[in-house]
């Protein structure tokens, strides 16, 4: 055994402690789907108090504390906290029980104070009586030497058995995919919903755990802070329809060993200076256990299916030893997202592979290509497109690279592949009534491709000056196609987006726009016929048939910067000026881009992607589901709720 791996002892004694992270963990590479079996309860309280920064010189105020138990055991618990940022509070250990008239014992938390210093205890302690569904009692936060502040009082609340009729999601609302329902970031009609975000009223924590974003993931280069942060998950974004999201996420494989002998990055000489380390950071065995997690080659697939209206986990399918273990912080690649279309939830994963699985019940239908084993040398393959794209009779996804890439035509019932035509980045066109498949595909010869998507038919090919990396840098609208030239090599990131007429025999530029400076990447959302490009710290609106700039603003701060995302919400946009570092704030956005609302920052754990492909915020049926640090979450938009 390698001198500087953690013998077999120690890693069987690293045990998953909070009920927050115990996923089905298979012990081959059969595919399992959990169901619930325990009845699902829900306590929504009021403290007096609240967890209190121990800076904050303020009289305590009141706080949400959202708490929900499966089988009468605690699910999860979200502190409804304004500013929370990136403040985990994970759950450890507990006794709280629910009975018939009370809610009462004790959640041990751990938290830090900041990312690389140790981990400290906070301890919530309810004594709660229920009557008629009404709880009633005191709490208490034990929170010495940590962040927080010690504090007692009054809790009030209810005790929910069963989702209230306000909570329930229209089952015919959705966002099917990285694009939505409409193809175009835009969301269906909503009912009468606030401009000010900082009113929005918290609805439930998702009782998975889903692990963080690349934007506060560890990477090679400082793989302790997987200690604070937990493992990284991937980019990918919720899903909705049918009443339920659906999330997809891989996890490191307890089946993959660590691969920490030969690792230039592993800085521990052997397991009792390992052991040291761990002490000195106060990891307890949960923690120790996402440091090693780290160095697994390989990871498993995870869907999860969410009730829309409680948080609850309908069922969980785990596809073991799948995937890749990417744990990176700077991820520079695009990332699966679910497509849901009928009963059927298809899911493209890190490794080239696409899965089919039933929406209802989360068994596996069909996965290509079939799987016959983990790879010896596991590598990353995300799709070229997020989400498949389902056109007449034919599945599509694109795979490969701009180098080769693919669109390849399956049989949605079966997997069967049916045919192949070029394009690494593809995007749906309405020609005279019919569905066409538009691609961008190469490098240095770059080419515009008209795909026939019933018989992968290249109808013509037009060789262009346009590169489409990022899953928002082309668009289509209407017959015109929004794309731009990359920019110069060695140069400043400035781009000039074009207007490409589309036609049944070709396609022909029409206009171009000035110079915009970009941050990484520059994002462009059409809706109403006006273009919105994200450009740094800057918004430009364009008339899409003509390129005339209708409307240009430029932010002193809080503007695009970094993996930037707009949504269509009605008359209004939604603004996600920073999706690359961890920072997920939000504003809304009028039609002249002026804010509707402070910027607001999410009173939960937050996290983001990184570089090409933001985390997509979709709105259904006036609620708003944020994929956080440490699961989904629930925010109710509409006015007069």
């Amino acid at each position: 055994m390698n001198s500087t791996t953690p013998s077999v002892a120690f890693l069987c004694s690293i045990v998953v402690l909070t009920a927050a992270v115990v996923w089905a963990q298979p012990a081959s590479t059969e595919p399992v789907t959990t169901l619930p079996s325990d009845g699902y309860v829900m306590a929504r309280l009021e403290i007096s108090g609240g967890l209190q920064d121990a800076k904050d010189k303020t009289a305590p105020s009141p706080q949400r504390l959202i708490l929900t138990l499966r089988g009468r055991r605690p699910a999860n618990l979200w502190f409804v906290r304004p500013m929370a940022g990136d403040s985990r509070l994970m759950v450890e250990r507990s006794t709280l029980t629910l009975t018939e008239k009370s809610l009462a014992g004790e959640v041990e938390l751990r938290t830090t104070f900041n990312r690389g210093k140790p981990q400290v205890p906070v301890a919530l302690k309810l004594d709660l009586a229920v009557t008629d569904g009404k709880l009633s009692g005191r709490y208490e936060i034990a929170a010495d030497k940590t962040p927080y502040k010690s504090v007692a009082g009054a809790a009030s609340g209810m005790l929910l058995t069963r989702p209230p009729a306000e909570d329930a999601v229209s089952p015919e609302g959705s966002w099917s995919s990285f694009w939505g329902s409409r193809h175009d970031m835009s969301c269906q009609e909503q009912p009468a919903m606030l401009s000010d975000l900082s009113r929005a009223r918290a609805v439930w924590r998702s009782e998975t755990y889903v692990p963080t974003g690349y934007g506060n993931a560890p990477d090679n280069r400082y793989f302790t802070r997987a200690i604070v942060s937990g493992n990284c998950g991937g980019g990918s974004s919720p899903v909705v329809a049918d009443g339920t999201v659906f999330m997809y996420f891989y996890a490191p494989s307890p089946q993959s060993e660590p691969a920490t002998k030969g690792s230039p990055f592993w800085r521990y000489k052997d397991e009792a200076n390992f052991r040291a380390q761990m002490a000195a950071l106060n990891a307890n065995p949960r923690e120790v256990g996402q440091v090693l997690n780290h160095f697994r080659p390989l990871g498993d697939d995870h869907v999860v299916a969410i009730d829309a209206a409680t948080g609850a986990e309908r069922w969980h399918t785990v596809l073991p030893l799948r995937s890749p273990n990417q744990q990176t912080h700077k991820h520079r690649g695009l990332f699966g997202v679910p497509l849901v279309a009928g009963d059927t939830l298809y899911v493209p994963n890190h490794a080239s592979r696409l899965y089919a699985l039933d929406a209802a019940t989360g068994k596996l239908k069909w996965e290509v290509p079939p799987f016959t084993g983990p790879d010896a040398k596991p590598s990353v393959r995300p799709p070229t497109s997020p989400s498949p794209m389902l056109i007449g009779e034919n599945l599509l996804v694109a795979l490969g690279s701009w180098f080769d890439g693919k669109v390849h035509a399956l049989d949605p019932a079966t997997g069967k592949e049916k045919w192949t035509a070029p394009g690494a980045y593809a995007m749906r066109w309405q020609c005279d009534g019919k569905e066409r498949l538009v691609t961008l595909t190469g490098l240095d010869k770059r080419k515009l491709n008209c795909i026939d998507p019933a018989d992968g038919r290249v109808l013509w090919q037009e060789e262009v000056d346009l590169l489409a990396v990022a899953p928002q840098s082309a668009v289509i609208s209407g017959d015109m196609l929004l794309a731009a030239a990359p920019p110069p090599r060695g140069g400043p990131n400035v781009v000039r987006y074009e207007g490409w007429k589309l036609s049944p025999g070709g396609a022909s530029r029409v206009w171009q726009d000035a110079e915009l400076p970009g941050d990484e990447n520059v994002p462009v959302t059409v809706s109403g016929g006006m273009a919105y490009l994200l450009g740094k710290q800057l918004i430009r609106c364009l008339d899409v048939a003509t390129g005339r700039q209708v409307k240009e603003r430029k932010f002193q701060q809080h503007g695009p910067g970094s993996n930037a995302w707009l949504g269509v919400v009605g008359d209004r946009l939604l603004l996600s000026p920073e999706g690359q570092h961890g920072v997920a704030r939000l504003v809304f956005l009028d039609r002249d881009l002026n804010e509707l609302c402070p910027v607001w920052l999410p009173p939960h754990v937050e996290t983001t992607a990184y570089n090409s492909q933001p985390i997509v915020y979709p709105i259904v049926d006036g609620r708003l589901f944020i994929r956080g640090g440490d699961g989904i979450y629930c925010y109710d938009l509409r006015s007069g709720r």
